[in-house]
């Protein structure tokens, strides 16, 4: 999967990172559109960092598809969903 990380001299770049696994009481999203707000400008910064769980890459609002999600689970994968994260947004996939 490919996220956009943060480089040294604060560009962004399209970067090969590892796939995110679905814990329970999660969903998988596919992310087709994410937002960029204030929070994701002081992450780039490196005064903002994601909470405790979250991937190190920006990302706080997405809108997708579910791609996987637990027999429990209100959700099921091809529902449309939009989502406020942790972190992790920037990228093709989150759970």
């Amino acid at each position: 999967m490919h996220a956009i990380l943060i480089a040294k001299d604060n560009s962004l770049v399209w970067s090969e990172v590892p796939d995110p696994v679905r814990k329970d009481g999660e969903v998988l999203l596919d992310i087709h559109a994410a937002a960029l707000n204030r929070a994701d400008l002081l992450q780039r910064e490196g005064n903002y960092p994601p909470p405790p769980g979250w991937p190190e890459w920006m990302g706080l609002e997405v809108a997708g598809v579910v791609a996987e999600a637990g027999a429990d689970s209100r959700w099921k994968a091809g529902d449309t969903v939009c989502a406020l994260l942790g972190g992790g947004g920037y990228a093709e996939k989150v759970a």
